[in-house]
């Protein structure tokens, strides 16, 4: 089904298989020196519950930045040369979605990156209709075609890690760049066809995950990295993280302990910015 569905799209196809043979290369030859997989696995129960703490202290967000992006959710990364470096995109990301499912929701993706886009400073996210240009692709796919789509889009990837990816299936993405932590390709995968809640949790987490905190972890209770999370929004803490870690003093390659110097003035100035945010309510932030 998923071969004859992608060929009803001719302007995809012939494009794909290039677009991602560039991909395998680097994933492949990148894959001992710190190529980043996300996947996260979200219960049909999954309910929007919406964090209404927006006050953290400095050691709060600072514990929850070391823990999502130097944490590793496959073990085998954790022993990557980069795992334990600042991973992110270093300028504009491009997003270019894909829509398999019986119902189009392309523009609630587009929706949301406008609103993201607005919300991180230093982050430029933005669709486009350009597949060549694009930095991140977005696949929207009904659950009945959720491996296929993975196993044909990902043909080159070892068949390990599309393994891993399809059994955690409630939705993936699969992010990393061929110049050390430095970002440069994304390819996500959302279910579409299982209710409102799961396609917002897998929206907002996968997409915002491809960015560079890649990690989930249980601890964080106030946040959508989290694979018990109930919440399905852009929330306070993890708007703290994508702002920490696109602060221009954050750099792509930076240690733990090299990092640590400058979160405490990243978070001062994010204050600084979020009752403004909050109050224009142009930002898709959650409370």
């Amino acid at each position: 089904m998923t071969k004859r569905h992608l060929a009803t799209l001719p302007e995809f196809r012939p494009v794909l298989p290039a677009i991602f043979r560039a991909f395998v290369l680097f994933l492949t030859a990148f894959a001992f020196a710190g190529t980043v997989l996300t996947a996260t696995n979200v219960t049909p129960a999954a309910a929007g519950s919406r964090n209404k703490n927006a006050s953290y202290s400095d050691s709060q967000l600072i514990d929850g930045f070391m823990r999502t992006v130097f944490g590793a959710e496959d073990p085998a990364q954790r022993r990557m040369v980069n795992q334990g470096r600042v991973k992110k995109f270093p300028g504009r990301v491009n997003v270019h979605i894909i829509n398999l499912a019986d119902r189009d929701r392309s523009r609630e993706v587009r929706h949301f990156l406008r609103r993201l886009s607005l919300s991180v400073k230093n982050l430029s996210i933005v669709p486009t209709s350009s597949r060549k240009r694009a930095q991140m692709m977005v696949f929207l796919v009904n659950r009945r075609d959720y491996q296929s789509v993975i196993r044909e889009t990902l043909e080159g990837m070892p068949a390990s890690a599309r393994s891993s990816l399809m059994r955690r299936s409630a939705c993936s993405a699969v992010t990393g760049g061929r110049k050390g932590a430095r970002l440069d390709r994304a390819f996500v995968y959302i279910v579409a066809d299982e209710g409102e809640a799961n396609f917002r949790h897998c929206m907002v987490e996968e997409i915002t995950q491809s960015l560079g905190p890649v990690n989930d972890d249980g601890h964080l209770t106030a946040s959508i990295y989290n694979d018990r999370s109930r919440l399905n929004s852009f929330c306070v803490f993890d708007w703290y993280i994508l702002n920490m870690l696109y602060d221009r003093r954050v750099r792509t390659g930076m240690t733990p302990a090299q990092v640590r110097k400058v979160l405490p003035a990243a978070i001062r100035d994010a204050r600084k910015r979020l009752a403004r945010n909050l109050a224009t309510r142009r930002v898709a932030i959650a409370r």
